[in-house]
């Protein structure tokens, strides 16, 4: 591995290209600034889909869109066996978000301009790079950009394009650029389990009709109830949201909450939803209220082994960038290609980051160049030069 490595780097064409990646900082940021302001909430990610496809274009590729809104392009040809680069173009924020940019330093303060704007032109610049330095490959390389992989987006994008692949069977290596950063090797996919919890009642006044059974009050019992039972190892959950009721001085005739659960081992999943509903359970028979359980999105758990090629050959690039990488545990667009025992990983884009699905998420650009040329050096190495 290390000497296959050696080669890349050695490589006149790479180190131009190299070159090239981090003369262009100013234009990289730029872009990735303007694609930020296309506003990409959950389930409305078209009009960033579209410039996506634009950009695509200009670098001379031939980009399609998939039935699910999906922008797929392969570097030459779209055929067997490819080494597949993704990069989400949805956010966290819902329509409509305000998309102001602010400046402190080198950081750029706006909604999305990380998670994942950052991964999006790292891919686009690690093509761009490539393409003007007339870079082969011999195995195919894809590009995608991929929608639904936030939130109540579920994967739909990555799940989509694995379920009807466009290229000759199901083999592949899957990268997914995410974020920033550039030591976080995510090559563990953390399952979850997401649930809509729905208490109904028939309301009432709160003096004249004390007593009837009260959704909000049940919702209570529940979640104690829930969150005193306690987790295994590498697990977790969180009640995200609450609603219910309209006036302080009426019964409410419904509550609602929605519960993310988390863990690395799909066994202990299941436990963390069996207490979940042995709660639900017994609140709403004590309390009497009427309950209705949604399953609201699924993440499936499981691992790329250390010792596979993928893992290796980006440990190895990313140490010669003086970064000592780290293994590590995540939800992301590779959590479908890893449940199907494909070689899979997700990666950062460089740069730091901060406050992520928050108004006051953060991107630095310092050093972002050696995300864009790692991922370059990467592509490479798995899919060799011509």
């Amino acid at each position: 591995m290390r000497e296959h490595v050696d080669n890349i780097f050695t490589d006149e064409r790479i180190q131009r290209a190299f070159r090239y990646i981090s003369d262009h900082e100013p234009d990289i940021e730029a872009d990735q600034i303007r694609l930020t302001m296309i506003a990409a909430p959950p389930f409305g990610e078209a009009a960033r889909a579209r410039q996506f496809s634009e950009e695509l274009i200009n670098l001379q590729l031939r980009p399609v869109t998939d039935s699910i809104g999906n922008v797929i392009a392969g570097y030459d040809v779209i055929g067997h066996n490819p080494v597949i680069v993704g990069a989400h173009l949805d956010t966290v924020f819902p329509a409509p978000t305000p998309l102001e940019l602010q400046r402190k330093g080198r950081r750029l303060f706006l909604p999305g301009i990380s998670d994942n704007s950052a991964g999006i032109v790292a891919l686009l610049w690690a093509f761009r790079a490539a393409k003007q330095f007339g870079i082969r490959f011999r195995r195919p390389v894809l590009a995608v950009g991929n929608v639904g992989e936030e939130g109540e987006g579920n994967l739909r994008g990555i799940r989509h394009l694995f379920a009807e692949p466009l290229w000759d069977g199901r083999v592949c290596e899957f990268i997914a650029v995410d974020g920033a950063g550039l030591q976080r090797i995510t090559n563990q996919a953390l399952g979850s389990r997401r649930f809509r919890v729905r208490m109904t009642g028939p309301g009432g006044h709160s003096w004249a009709d004390f007593g009837r059974p009260n959704p909000v009050q049940a919702m209570a019992a529940a979640i104690h109830t829930f969150c005193s039972s306690g987790t295994g190892p590498g697990s977790s959950f969180n009640v995200g949201l609450i609603r219910g009721g309209i006036s302080v001085n009426a019964i409410p005739r419904e509550a609602a909450m929605e519960v993310d659960l988390r863990s690395i081992a799909a066994g202990s999943l299941e436990n963390l939803e069996h207490q979940l509903r042995r709660a639900v359970a017994q609140a709403t028979r004590e309390s009497g209220v009427e309950c209705k359980i949604e399953m609201m999105g699924e993440r499936p758990s499981g691992a790329t082994s250390p010792s596979s090629a993928i893992v290796a050959a980006t440990f190895e690039v990313t140490r010669r960038f003086g970064v000592e990488p780290q293994s590590d545990v995540g939800s992301t667009d590779a959590n479908i290609p890893i449940s199907l025992g494909l070689p899979a990983i997700a990666i950062g884009a460089g740069g730091n980051s901060g406050n992520v699905h928050t108004p006051d998420e953060w991107f630095d650009p310092s050093h972002r160049d050696r995300g864009i040329q790692r991922l370059l050096a990467l592509i490479a190495v798995l899919a060799g030069l011509d």
